[in-house]
């Protein structure tokens, strides 16, 4: 009986997620054209884009979480390629993903922005500060992801990959996900997960197969050559900045943090996928650092 309640209780939770947030598309490019979901009605934008491969979708919880807030709008987008926004064959590197994140700013007149990337989208998120700058955003946060990609010790340092590839994780995610997309995806959502149970993965791994093959390891493979930590150390004192990591991370991400952005906010629990599987302690996390900022 406790378990019948106990699904139920989920399922009525995640219709109410469904319902709470609202889909729209805005044309921001003769090519693109960006698909995103909201909820939410405040004065203050906070905006959130997923990581590699996936949509607006996996922040349910946190559209949930503001549907009734009156002092945010959350808004959470699919990248270029990713999700329900326009799939190309040209734009699936960093770089553009900054440029169509700032034509989506733009286009939605969109000012005094929380913006924050997770996993791959501090590439994103970093790339549009390095081209644009710092003066439409609030606070800039990053969540389980880094402001450089490779380095020489992946368990020393704050990035994803070894340069020299000694482990080969730069070769996994790029050729597994052409030769055997659907074996690798489903390796990688259950490494993302705390908990996995096969329905959480299924659902996850339909999600990320919404993306190329092509586009999913173009973004992977030129995604090891971004380095954005000058960009951020440049933000410390000037914006606001949260860093909210999975447990593994804390000692690179604290001790990089301590050296480099000083003023930031770090806090670590979970897995890669900790906002999805916590979203308690995550959305309590969040609104205390949203209370923080004048």
């Amino acid at each position: 009986m406790l378990r019948i309640l106990s699904v139920f209780a989920v399922m009525t939770f995640l219709a109410g997620a469904a319902a709470a947030a609202e889909s729209a598309s805005v044309k921001v490019s003769d090519d693109l054209t960006i698909h995103y979901l909201e909820s939410g009605k405040g004065p203050t934008t906070v905006l959130f884009v997923p990581g590699w491969t996936m949509p607006a979708d996996v922040f349910e919880r946190q559209l949930a979480h503001f549907a009734d807030s009156d002092r945010y709008r959350f808004i959470a987008i699919d990248p270029r390629s990713q999700g329900k926004s326009t799939h190309t064959v040209e734009g699936n590197f960093y770089t553009q993903h900054g440029r169509d994140l700032n034509a989506f700013i733009s286009t939605l007149k969109l000012d005094n922005v929380v913006l924050a990337g997770w996993s791959y989208a501090s590439l994103d998120v970093l790339s549009y500060v390095n081209q644009f700058g710092a003066s439409k955003l609030k606070a800039l946060v990053l969540i389980d992801g880094s402001p450089k990609t490779s380095g020489a010790d992946n368990t020393k340092e704050w990035v994803w990959m070894r340069k020299d590839d000694a482990d080969g994780g730069r070769q996994y995610f790029t050729m597994s996900f052409l030769e055997n997309r659907p074996q690798a995806t489903t390796d990688f959502v259950n490494w993302m997960l705390e908990k996995p149970q096969q329905k959480d993965v299924d659902w996850l791994v339909s999600l990320s197969l919404q993306t190329s093959n092509a586009a999913a390891a173009l973004l992977n493979e030129t995604g090891a050559y971004c380095d954005y930590e000058a960009d951020l150390r440049a933000l410390d004192g000037k914006v606001p900045l949260l860093y909210i990591g999975r447990d593994e991370v804390k000692d690179v991400m604290t001790t990089w943090a301590s050296t480099n952005t000083p003023s930031a906010k770090v806090v670590t629990f979970g897995k890669h996928m900790m906002f999805w599987e916590r979203p308690e302690e995550f959305n309590r996390t969040f609104d205390e650092f949203l209370a923080s900022l004048k």
